[in-house]
């Protein structure tokens, strides 16, 4: 019996602290808000006013609503969405209310479904999809180009050098919605051999562009990679970064449900569910009674022992 309960002991408190360690394991998943990593948002998410968006049916639907934490303004929230998994009716819906409300959205895509939102919401512009190359113009080799083409604009001031990690380019844009373009020396991959072939576009290509679209604008950026921690130091990434949140007071909103979940991320979503669940009252009285029948097993157990220690001795009396 003292085996038995020591092994429940074991195995209870076994639990409790890899639950812990899973909870607070930083997440080592591309583009998160929580991952201090070189892959991850931390230092974006990090901005005052910055807040993460785990699902766009929490976006505010008009110029004057607000997310849970933001104020209500007339200029909108800023919106930061890189989308890597297929949108469903509804979310494409809240996307279109929110940026015709009043809001701007950022669409930062190379390889994903940001096309999607683009027909969606009725703009010619595409991400292309293949791979942009600079053979000359680039920070170590011809995946990493260097845009100088700078156009000034708001979004872009103070903007002398930007680089890019893995981009593709823009197309079906027009020259006046252009902030940036590639050097002459990029060309578009079609083929993926890494060679400029006859045929293939060559730059200046566009790669940062901006729409208007009812009261509010829509912010193409043909790489997302621009928002990871370790590309905040390159060139004038930073402040490219530091102008898309000061286009509004009204809060940065970063979405992190369009990006592939890990099982570290699967099993914190549900560890945060059984949270949610305990902080409720009937969670609460659910929480306090499992804790007192986990206190008081031992002293069922010990008056378990004593009963059948008496009845052994009784019946020897017996006999």
């Amino acid at each position: 019996m003292e085996l038995r309960r020591f092994l429940g002991i074991l195995t209870a408190a076994v639990v409790i602290i890899l639950t812990a360690v899973v909870w607070f394991m930083p997440s080592g998943e591309d583009f998160r808000a929580d991952n201090p990593s070189w892959n991850g948002t931390r230092e974006i998410s990090s901005l005052p006013g910055a807040l993460p968006v785990l699902s766009l049916s929490d976006l505010p639907p008009s110029p004057g609503g607000s997310l849970a934490g933001l104020s209500p303004s007339p200029t909108g929230a800023t919106l930061i969405l890189i989308p890597y998994l297929d949108f469903t009716p509804a979310e494409l819906e809240a996307l279109d209310s929110f940026v015709t409300g009043g809001g701007t959205l950022v669409l930062a895509d190379d390889y994903g479904h940001g096309n999607q939102v683009l027909e969606y919401l009725g703009l010619e512009a595409r991400f292309s999809g293949q791979a942009l190359l600079d053979p000359l113009a680039c920070y170590k080799n011809k995946w990493f180009p260097r845009v100088s083409r700078i156009i000034p604009s708001p979004l872009t001031d103070d903007t002398g050098e930007l680089v890019l990690n893995h981009a593709t380019c823009l197309v079906e844009v027009e020259t006046i919605d252009v902030l940036a373009l590639s050097s002459t020396f990029s060309f578009l991959d079609l083929n993926g051999n890494e060679s400029s072939d006859e045929g293939e576009p060559a730059g200046p290509l566009p790669v940062i562009s901006r729409h208007d679209l009812g009261s509010g604008e829509v912010v193409l950026i043909a790489d997302p990679s621009i928002f990871i921690n370790s590309m905040d130091t390159f060139g004038s990434n930073a402040t490219l970064v530091q102008n898309i949140a000061a286009i509004t007071t009204s809060g940065l909103l970063i979405d992190q449900s369009h990006l592939p979940p890990s099982s570290l991320h699967h099993v914190k979503g549900l560890l945060a569910g059984v949270r949610g669940s305990l902080i409720t009252p009937a969670g609460a009285v659910g929480l306090v009674i499992a804790a007192l029948a986990i206190t008081l097993v031992p002293v069922w157990y010990k008056k378990g022992d004593r009963n059948g220690h008496r009845k052994e001795g009784e019946t020897a009396d017996t006999e």
